[in-house]
């Protein structure tokens, strides 16, 4: 590799030449190219661009108070609207509406015309108008060759967006509580199938039921009580019953002897029950020592001493009535009375024995029938378990949806009052002033770099292809031959004339061209 110092410095005056040789070639493109670009600028008809911004206010209500159920983000429900209005068959209505491009209709299609509209719409968000990822206004642009075209498409377009807004969100609302209150109705209907469910549980096992096990427990041992104190009555009536027993044959026996005696002799009643109420008069006295007056032992034995002396005194009274009379055969025996009231007594204590020995199997069978019931308790306590869980949770899943139906009707009225979430123009559709394209300046600007561009590669190729020796230098390169003597250019004076006189014609068309350049620059750059 060659050295920094070995290569050879850049030579201006070689390039220099070679302008001023092929200037021609350079400004013959650059010139031309020039005015082309000019004239396609001036005659590109003007495109000019209505812009409209809007802004997406929240819903003026609070949301700690309404929570709103149109639940899509701003820049969804914006491409949603945007492919709604830029349909073919609303666009096909504002062309037809206004008349646009009347000068294509004739040789090209609706659709065509319809996609072109589509390219001349622009919808794009503000920059800088984002607040938490959710846009929070965008542009509306619309071009057209007539400013006020423009501005009226473009005002047509803002108040499509408005109005699709507002009915879409109130659709979306509707639908929203709608489907809630049909969900609603459904749950209702599961949940009243659970409580029949439920009742219908409860009344089959009725009794069996963990709430009722403490109810239970208490009955149970209240029948406990019952059937202890039937028993003690059924014993107490056992024992006034034998001895009811022994006074019936007390009297029988006394009948017996009476009965058997001989006429004119004398018989007493009650002469053997003196053992009876000794024998009662004893156990008084035991009891006494043990209990106190009113204790139901002691009261009990005072009452059959208290019977047996009525029985003797009845049965004393009788024998003394008729003392001195004989008895005869078929005469009556005075213990007759006596006997006929200890027999009636007998039959009544038969009877509440009877009663007593019922109403104790009938508390026992309720006895037997809530042990059956406690030691059921625990599998209907599983079973109910069950029942009731599914009832809760359809309880709760109604209750649920029963707050958001309610939420969501109250956001669907304030969707309807046009309170919620809305669009609202902050800039209206503008009248423009200067066309939005073509954009002058920089066409001219291209046409000129590019007739530069085609210039430089015009004068290189003419270069390129001319082999002529001009200087010592070259012919040093092209040849090791020394230079012996240099023969200068011999001009005549008509000569020196023609070539001063194509030079002030080239300086004369630089000038012109270069005036006419800067014309035109000024011209292009009034009418951006």
């Amino acid at each position: 590799m060659e050295s920094l110092s070995d290569q050879k410095p850049f030579d201006w005056k070689k390039y220099s030449d070679i302008a001023v040789r092929r200037r021609w070639y350079l400004l013959g493109p650059f010139f031309g190219v020039g005015i082309l670009a000019f004239a396609v600028a001036l005659l590109w008809p003007p495109v000019y661009r209505s812009e409209a911004m809007i802004q997406v206010e929240e819903q003026k209500v609070p949301q700690k108070y309404v929570t709103p159920n149109v639940v899509s983000d701003i820049d969804s429900r914006l491409q949603s609207m945007t492919q709604q209005i830029l349909s073919r068959t609303r666009l096909e209505s504002l062309i037809k509406q206004f008349n646009l491009y009347s000068k294509k209709r004739s040789r090209t299609t609706m659709d065509d015309l319809v996609d072109q509209m589509r390219q001349d719409i622009a919808i794009q968000v503000a920059p800088g108008a984002a607040r938490d990822d959710q846009t929070t206004s965008f542009r509306i642009s619309f071009s057209a060759e007539n400013p006020l075209l423009a501005q009226q498409i473009n005002n047509e377009l803002t108040s499509m967006f408005i109005e699709k807004s507002l009915e879409s969100r109130a659709q979306e609302s509707l639908s929203t509580t709608n489907f809630l209150q049909s969900q609603l109705e459904q749950a209702h209907k599961d949940l009243e199938k659970q409580e029949e469910e439920l009742r219908q549980y409860k009344m089959r096992y009725l009794g069996e039921l963990p709430e009722q096990e403490q109810s239970n427990l208490q009955i149970l041992n209240s029948l406990q009580v019952q059937l202890q104190s039937i028993t003690d009555s059924i014993g107490r009536a056992e024992q006034q019953k034998i001895y009811l027993q022994s006074l019936r044959s007390e009297y029988r026996v006394m009948e017996q002897s009476s009965a058997d005696a001989p006429q004119g002799g004398e018989t007493y009643a009650g002469g053997g029950s003196e053992g009876s109420i000794g024998e009662l008069k004893r156990q008084l006295a035991e009891l006494e020592a043990k209990y106190t007056p009113q204790h139901p032992d002691v009261l009990r034995v005072k009452e059959e001493i208290a019977k047996w002396e009525s029985l003797h005194k009845s049965a004393t009274d009788t024998t003394n009535g008729k003392e001195g009379t004989p008895t005869t055969a078929g005469a009556d025996t005075p213990n007759q009375p006596a006997l006929a009231e200890v027999e009636s007594r007998l039959k009544a204590v038969d009877v509440e024995i009877a009663n007593d020995k019922a109403q104790a199997e009938k508390v026992r069978k309720q006895i037997t029938d809530l042990q059956t019931h406690l030691s059921l308790t625990p599998v209907r306590e599983q079973q109910l378990s069950e029942v009731t869980r599914n009832y809760q949770n359809s309880r709760e899943y109604y209750q649920s949806l029963l707050q958001k139906s309610l939420e969501s009707e109250l956001a669907t009225n304030l969707e309807k009052r046009q309170e919620g979430e809305q669009f609202r123009i902050i800039d209206p559709p503008s009248l423009p002033d200067k066309p939005f394209k073509p954009n002058r300046p920089l066409i001219l600007l291209g046409g000129w770099a590019l007739g530069l561009c085609l210039g430089v590669c015009a004068a290189g190729l003419r270069e390129f292809q001319d082999g002529s020796i001009r200087n010592e230098k070259e012919i040093r390169e092209q040849t090791v031959l020394p230079i012996l003597v240099r023969i200068p250019i011999l001009l005549t004076v008509r000569g020196r004339k023609s070539k001063r006189m194509r030079w002030l014609i080239e300086i004369a068309v630089i000038a012109i061209f270069t005036l006419v350049s800067i014309a035109v620059a000024i011209y292009t750059h009034r009418l951006s």
